[in-house]
């Protein structure tokens, strides 16, 4: 039996949310891997992982090649199964997937209470304090000066203010978001407003789960790049998240059975 069409609409969806680059094809397989099978003993089928590729235009060579560096790399293990090959996390993959699980498919870091602002040019340690900080959500606002949502847990040989929710300057919270991160923002906003004209239910199984992965794919590229800090919920950044949550859940999560059939 022939592989489903993905319908014409739903194509030009995909390319245009895929823009003008290429795809990194290990990086949409983690995406897969994570949106698909995060628990332990969860697989995805070689057969499942080559239609759902298949359907984004990536090549056979390309996966195969992207499966041996993700081998290689201790993200994955492979094993054989029939004729084909099933694939699973590994403890490490696992472990990443779930660290940025609540940054891609969380409701974003809540408005707080308190801002914290930290001076490291005096820290024994800058180089640690700083990579503490950064692991702790703080963003730099300029060098040696970080802010933050909560008080840092090592405050010993840093400068520490803390201020009840000032009003802080629209250009300096705009300062933390590169002009890249806002292009593909707004081309993934742009065509989810598309995707409203679709009729998701009537779609089948391969399409929609072409155009989850796809738009997990992008919207993980753009959250790991905003800044740990609360964006005002006016900003099309904070409105993109709802949006890509909203259509995540009008799809549904993937049937890998329907797929493999």
């Amino acid at each position: 039996m022939d592989a489903p069409t993905i319908p014409q609409n739903v194509q030009s969806i995909l390319t245009r949310i895929r823009g003008d680059g290429d795809l990194r094809v290990w990086s949409v397989i983690v995406t897969i891997m994570g949106d698909t099978a995060r628990g332990p003993g969860e697989t995805v089928s070689g057969a499942t992982l080559g239609a759902l590729m298949g359907a984004l235009g990536i090549r056979p060579e390309a996966t195969r090649v992207a499966l041996h560096r993700l081998r290689k790399d201790g993200w994955i293990t492979s094993q054989r199964a029939g004729r084909g090959s099933l694939y699973a996390l590994t403890e490490h993959g696992r472990a990443q997937t779930h660290a940025v699980a609540d940054v891609i498919y969380g409701p974003g870091p809540a408005a707080p209470t308190t801002w914290h602002l930290v001076i490291t040019v005096t820290a024994p340690d800058r180089i640690k304090h700083e990579d503490q900080l950064a692991s702790e959500g703080f963003a730099e606002v300029a060098p040696g000066v970080f802010l933050g949502a909560r008080s840092p847990s090592a405050p010993a040989g840093l400068i520490h203010f803390s201020d009840r929710a000032p009003a802080l300057p629209d250009d300096l919270l705009t300062g933390f978001l590169p002009e890249a991160t806002l292009v593909d923002a707004r081309r993934l906003g742009s065509s989810l407003a598309l995707l409203d004209k679709v009729d998701i239910p009537a779609l089948d199984p391969l399409s929609k789960a072409a155009l989850r992965i796809l738009i997990l794919h992008d919207w993980r590229r753009i959250a790991l790049r905003l800044p740990p800090l609360p964006l005002p919920p006016t900003w099309p950044e904070a409105q993109l998240r709802n949006d890509v949550h909203r259509h995540l859940n009008d799809i549904g999560p993937i049937n890998l059975h329907d797929l493999s059939t």
